[in-house]
């Protein structure tokens, strides 16, 4: 999937879109890092070794709560990514983000984002 960087799917939100801030960050520090160029052979190898990781079994060994936020229109990873890889985590949870929200969610929906944040940090507070 990741041969030649990463293709453009025509779902969800472009970082460079939904976080603008991060564009002009970059520019502050002498412009985007070399893995921001989708066919960078830096991005490549970043991507390959992500998209073939599987970390269920080292999240099913952390002793805290895990909250997995997916965006429903990611432009990469199916929604259901975030329910598999807390699934063995008893301490885990899920959401998924429905409306316009893509692989940066946090950036696509930034109110919604921060609900889910602040209901799982206000649930997992509660029940310690």
């Amino acid at each position: 999937m990741f041969a030649e960087g990463v293709a453009p799917t025509g779902v969800g939100g472009a970082a460079e879109k939904s976080a603008p801030g991060l564009a002009q960050l970059a520019e502050r520090m002498g412009g985007p890092p070399a893995f921001r160029n989708p066919a960078a052979p830096e991005t490549i190898r970043l991507l390959l070794d992500h998209a073939l990781q599987d970390w269920r079994d080292v999240v099913a060994r952390i002793d805290r709560p895990v909250l997995m936020v997916a965006g429903r229109e990611s432009q990469l990873w199916p929604c259901e990514h975030a329910a598999a890889a807390i699934a063995d985590n008893p301490l885990g949870r899920a959401v998924v983000i429905e409306d316009r929200a893509g692989t940066w969610s946090p950036s696509d929906q930034l109110d919604l984002f921060n609900e889910v944040l602040l209901d799982f940090l206000r649930t997992t507070s509660a029940s310690r």
